[in-house]
């Protein structure tokens, strides 16, 4: 690999200096690799060790991308990369990091391994969403964790329809439903009391928000079909404020980064993307030792005396 660029929690300094220091060693005599940082964050390092360039270039002729943060800022870098396909590597930043799972003070020693080409690369579903409003597509996004519809700024449920391949599954009134991947499993599905999907399965998983009747519970459906969901009930004439009520206060939001107004009527189709994602893991890692460092399983509990 000889460029490899770099996408950083430009806000933590301690990210900042972790980036100078990939930099400046992936620069160095013995690998000679061209790395290429984001604008704001190769201030101060020597034009001759990094090229500049603005984050949604950057992934342009990388062989992979090294994203030093949180999970939030994996995100971002996915976000970036679109349907390229380039590899991405997470060097961890953030207080949990099911994403960037390198450890701060294992980053040289993984980037050698991945250098030397030890390293497990790794494919992730990635999810197609559109919607629809009168028949015509009106949005497009791409999805690699998961797809959340929910009530706007107001304090009450909103109503849907469910429906895998054209089949009726189920009606509900919710705070909203996540649709995810198995790399979105571990996100906002889990704490909504959704499983955890090992990322081989090919399996989509639909997790109701706080369901109004609580025999609506998570189920994973194959992730070959097509999942489609329609707002169908009008919200009532009048809201609680006394102020009429547009049916639009509901919102699409895309990996917690990305949101779209819904209104009465629209449709959501969501398909597995034919692209995927491939995240980069040394050697030595596996999915269930992360799983086991992130949610401290098997851990002790102490007991006060």
């Amino acid at each position: 690999m000889q460029n490899i660029g770099i996408i950083t929690k430009k806000s933590d300094p301690h990210a900042l200096e972790a980036t100078r220091e990939l930099a400046e060693w992936l620069h160095g005599r013995e690998r000679r690799v061209t790395v290429s940082l984001e604008t704001a964050v190769a201030a101060g390092i020597p034009v001759e060790i990094a090229q500049r360039r603005r984050q949604d270039e950057l992934p342009e002729g990388q062989d992979m991308i090294a994203v030093i943060g949180g999970d939030g800022t994996f995100l971002a870098a996915f976000r970036a990369v679109g349907t390229r396909e380039i590899p991405l590597l997470g060097i961890n930043m953030g207080r949990l990091g099911f994403l960037t799972e390198v450890p701060l003070d294992a980053m040289i020693p993984t980037m050698t391994e991945v250098l030397q080409g030890h390293y497990r690369a790794e494919l992730r579903m990635l999810l197609t969403v559109s919607v629809f409003r009168h028949g015509e597509e009106v949005a497009s996004y791409c999805v690699m964790n998961d797809v959340v519809l929910h009530k706007g700024t107001l304090a009450r449920m909103i109503e849907f329809e469910v429906a895998i391949d054209e089949q009726f599954v189920f009606s509900a009134r919710a705070d909203g439903l996540i649709i995810a991947t198995p790399t979105g499993s571990t996100a906002y599905s889990l704490s909504a009391g959704g499983p955890i999907l090992h990322p081989a399965i090919d399996a989509l998983l639909l997790a109701p928000i706080c369901p109004h009747t609580l025999t609506n519970r998570p189920i994973a459906v194959p992730g070959l079909g097509s999942v489609s969901i329609t707002f169908t009930t009008k919200h009532e004439p009048h809201s609680t404020t006394g102020r009429k009520d547009e049916g639009n206060d509901r919102l699409l939001t895309l990996d917690g980064q990305t949101g779209f107004n819904l209104m009465d009527g629209d449709r959501i189709l969501v398909r597995r993307s034919p692209h995927r994602l491939q995240i980069l893991h040394a050697p030595n890692r596996n999915y269930y030792a992360v799983l086991r460092e992130k949610l401290h399983w098997g851990e002790q509990v102490g007991l006060h005396a």
